[in-house]
């Protein structure tokens, strides 16, 4: 039978425990911030692209604020509305066809690495005119999402061809002008 005093180390080793793995875990949390996102966590809707970035508010008062970076920012009304014609229509984009879900946070939430998808669910999205009501876009702990404009760096292959053709005329002329 352990002695009182083997019962407080044996509960302080558990409770050093517990803390170094909270610490650690906020440690993950912010390893990430100001990198760009997994392309794989960005949803493309209605010409924006969107990441979930937070299981609280954007900012306070929240239960871990949201970094802002790689041209990232907080959604207006009108966003949400072009991208999203409902609640529902914002948890199918963000729901993988493996049924894990398009979380970001690591990558822009101060203090947390996960996001709390059946908030969302229940309509728990901060500032968005897609909750329910006030109450479910105001509260801290509705969850974030973010938005940028939509970057094309692929070239489409039209614009590669018309560009193909000013070369092939430039080289032209220059030879016309050596003749």
């Amino acid at each position: 039978m352990k002695s009182k005093h083997q019962n407080i180390i044996s509960k302080a080793v558990k409770v050093a425990a517990v803390a170094s793995a909270l610490v650690t875990g906020q440690a993950q949390a912010v390893s990430l911030l100001g990198q760009a996102p997994d392309p794989s966590l960005i949803v493309n809707a209605g010409g924006l692209e969107w990441v979930y970035a937070a299981p609280c508010a954007g900012q306070s008062p929240s239960c871990g604020e949201v970094q802002l970076s790689n041209g990232f920012s907080f959604a207006s009304a009108t966003q949400w509305t072009s991208s999203f014609a409902s609640l529902q229509a914002l948890i199918t984009a963000f729901t993988m066809p493996s049924g894990a879900v398009r979380c970001a946070s690591a990558y822009f939430s101060t203090a947390h690495d996960h996001c709390d998808f059946g908030d969302v669910q229940s309509g728990w999205v901060w500032h968005s005119p897609l909750a329910p009501d006030a109450n479910f876009a105001n509260a801290s702990w509705s969850e974030t999402f973010l938005v940028r404009t939509a970057s094309n760096n692929v070239p489409e292959p039209a614009s590669l061809a018309l560009l193909g053709l000013g070369l092939a005329g430039l080289a032209a002329a220059r030879r016309a002008k050596k003749d």
